[in-house]
């Protein structure tokens, strides 16, 4: 094999702000076509379209508690000295439909859920009654239910009203109402499919980790983990194997991960001879967009498009630390995914915290220090997980979130506040801004 001829890049004041490849990355993409999916398949995905009420819920005014349906005149005075004695007329269960009315001097038994009978507008608790001591007789002891204690009919939702929109991100919460909807099938975004590509020589997957013991090599840890990254952000990760750093076997590789929506390679993205990723990318005929970021850790990180027929694929190319292609990933890549499974919101949530020890950044970039968050406290403590090399696994393993600071930021002092990316939450939750990332 020819040796490559070492290419030399420069380092200038041209690379992209955090937020300007954002806005690169985003606008490059748009939801993927539809699909109908059970109710119970639907966890994690997003409604491809505005969802109405399909009935007023509940359909009539309905009963908070198992108690006595009464009219609440009759039991303005009651109380433990002066019990108002009421005729027991009858019983109305949940899903039962109400039959008699209320007249003067009645109550009916009524369950949580059943319909309030006609003449009735409070519901008293069991507990505030004697329970029917005396057969077909209640005594009330208590007024401080009169008028309360019944839902209104449509309080839930009313027939045509909009209750989900378009871009919601499924919770169980969400399969709750779906199914309340009367709903078999939903329709949903489909899920891109995503091609994982780790390169490099060196690495070793568990079958060969003697050689690590060795010394021979490091653990292939960038690929599991970004799948499971994907995985996390509702999108299909598809293993391509590990490339090494052979012309042709990059290439195919590459072409393995052809029918896949998004390419992810990792490693390989760099300025030494060995690093071939981008040359062999521009042979399939890559449109790079941009290849150097202003972060830390994370500035090798690429992105662009390879024509596939009539569309295209778009290719993230991270860098082949396990931290910085982490950290890369959760800024870029799974926001774009996301965004391309139709979630309305797409960012991680962040949370104002303090620092609990000097936090220190390199002043011309945006940094991301891994932190773990002591919760005890209002508002919670930030603390760095450890050493901050971009090469551990073990403090990124520990981290509760990324603490931000900013360009031009070059330290939080203890005690100050600092913003911090929560890594652990519903894909599609509450965003952060961006603006936090902006020059302060």
């Amino acid at each position: 094999m020819k040796k490559q001829e070492t290419r030399f890049e420069v380092r200038s004041a041209d690379w992209l702000t955090l937020n300007q490849a954002l806005e690169v990355i985003l606008s490059s993409t748009q939801p993927l076509l539809s699909e109908e999916l059970p109710v119970q398949h639907c966890l994690g995905r997003s409604l491809s379209q505005d969802l109405v009420a399909r009935a007023t819920l509940p359909p009539w005014d309905n009963s908070a508690m198992d108690g006595y349906a009464v009219r609440g005149e009759e039991i303005s005075n009651a109380g433990t000295s002066t019990p108002v004695g009421l005729s027991v007329t009858g019983v109305l269960h949940a899903g039962d439909l109400p039959g008699s009315s209320v007249g003067e001097g009645e109550a009916i038994r009524i369950m949580t859920g059943a319909p309030i009978p006609p003449g009735a507008d409070s519901v008293i608790r069991v507990e505030d009654t004697d329970s029917e001591q005396t057969p077909g007789i209640v005594s009330v002891l208590s007024n401080r239910d009169k008028g309360r204690n019944i839902r209104p009919a449509g309080q839930d939702m009313k027939l045509g009203d909009q209750v989900l929109a378009a871009g919601t991100t499924v919770t169980s919460t969400t399969v709750g109402l779906l199914a309340a909807l009367g709903m078999e099938n939903v329709p949903v975004v489909k899920q891109p499919s995503v091609g994982i590509l780790p390169t490099g020589d060196e690495l070793r997957t568990p079958e060969r980790y003697e050689d690590v013991q060795r010394g021979e090599g490091i653990p292939e840890s960038n690929g599991p983990m970004l799948a499971a990254a994907v995985a996390g952000a509702s999108a299909i990760p598809l293993l391509l194997g590990i490339a090494s750093d052979d012309p042709e076997k990059l290439r195919e590789r590459i072409s393995k991960g052809a029918d896949a929506d998004v390419l992810i390679t990792i490693g390989g993205a760099s300025m030494g001879e060995a690093d071939l990723v981008k040359t062999i990318l521009e042979e399939f005929g890559f449109e790079q967009d941009f290849w150097r970021v202003r972060i830390r850790p994370g500035s090798p990180f690429g992105f662009g498009r390879l024509p596939r027929g009539d569309s295209y694929q778009a290719v993230f190319s991270l860098p082949g630390n396990p931290t910085s292609a982490f950290v890369t990933f959760e800024l870029f890549v799974r926001p774009f995914l996301l965004a391309m499974g139709g979630h309305k919101n797409i960012f991680r949530r962040s949370l104002r915290c303090e620092a609990a020890e000097p936090l220190k950044g390199p002043g011309e970039l945006s940094h991301f220090l891994r932190v773990r968050l002591d919760s005890s406290t209002v508002p919670p403590k930030a603390y760095i997980t450890g050493p901050q090399g971009s090469g551990l696994v073990s403090t990124l393993a520990d981290a509760d979130g990324l603490a931000v600071i900013s360009e031009n930021q070059t330290e939080i002092s203890e005690g100050g506040s600092v913003d911090v990316i929560l890594l652990a939450d519903t894909p599609g939750a509450e965003s952060y801004a961006k603006s936090d990332f902006a020059t302060k």
